[in-house]
């Protein structure tokens, strides 16, 4: 009798590769979060270090100000060619370059935005089907939309994704605003209805570990269960 116990409509092969490309989007999604970042601070730490060395060539005059200098302009063609990605009709401040690029600013939580976007749309526009299919509970050719949606909910139901698709929700619908519906977040309950889903770096570990989680889990599906029969009379 073979020591494991498997399923003949799941095609746990392909469950295996489901986890694999899931691997390598959240690797993805990852990187570009914190190349990004790194990003970020480059440039605030340059407009700070250009603001000091400044000041500290005409002290004790009105340019030795932080609010003087953060009212100057800002300009990419410092750090880029000009014909780079529109860098030289770039406009900000000195002050709006820091703000946005501080953590808690603008660019950390447009960013943490669109990473938790892009996993909701790889997981509803692609894995979950997949996974369904895999899992032998959705026939791949089937159109009728009404079968194929009930599946996913018997199938591919999920409280950390449920609650992806309500911040997503917000994000893409209700201008990064959170909706009435945030209320029902069962997994991610940082928000508010009408609070700005402002996902700093802690709150996003805090989903990067929650999704690697469920890739560990999804990894460990492709395995049919192990089990050992006991003799009988223990």
């Amino acid at each position: 009798m073979s020591p494991y116990r498997s399923d003949p409509k799941v095609d746990y092969r392909r469950i295996g590769e489901l986890s694999e490309e899931f691997t390598q989007f959240w690797n993805r999604i990852q990187a570009l979060y914190l190349d990004a970042v790194a990003g970020f601070a480059f440039v605030r730490s340059r407009v700070e270090a250009e603001q000091a060395f400044t000041r500290s060539i005409v002290p004790g005059t009105d340019f030795d100000s932080e609010d003087f200098q953060d009212a100057l302009s800002f300009s990419y063609t410092q750090i880029f060619a000009a014909d780079f990605a529109t860098s030289a009709i770039h406009e900000a401040t000195q002050g709006e370059v820091k703000a946005r690029n501080s953590p808690g600013g603008a660019n950390f939580r447009t960013l943490g935005q669109l990473c938790l976007v892009s996993f909701y749309d790889f997981w509803n526009d692609y894995l979950r089907r997949e996974y369904v299919i895999a899992k032998g509970g959705l026939d791949r050719n089937e159109k009728d939309r009404t079968i194929v949606e009930r599946s996913l909910k018997v199938h591919a139901s999920h409280d950390l994704w449920g609650d992806v698709r309500l911040l997503r929700q917000s994000v893409v619908h209700n201008h990064g605003i959170a909706v009435s519906e945030v209320s029902r977040c069962k997994l991610i309950c940082w928000f508010k209805p009408g609070e700005p889903v402002a996902l700093s770096p802690e709150r996003m570990r805090a989903i990067f570990l929650a999704l690697l989680k469920y890739r560990n889990d999804l990894f460990a599906e492709q395995f049919p269960q192990h089990y050992i029969q006991l003799p009988a009379g223990l």
